[in-house]
């Protein structure tokens, strides 16, 4: 499974907050700098 794919479609639909992003991150779904990405694509659009 993609994980970086799939969390970034989900929280650019706003089906994940910012925190749900960085747990994932913190179960080693993603990496920091992958969760930092999606945050920052999705505060920019």
């Amino acid at each position: 499974m993609d994980w970086y794919a799939t969390i970034k479609r989900y929280f650019g639909l706003g089906c994940y907050t910012q925190a749900q992003v960085q747990r994932f991150a913190a179960l080693g779904k993603i990496t920091e700098n992958q969760a930092n990405e999606i945050i920052r694509a999705g505060n920019a659009s």
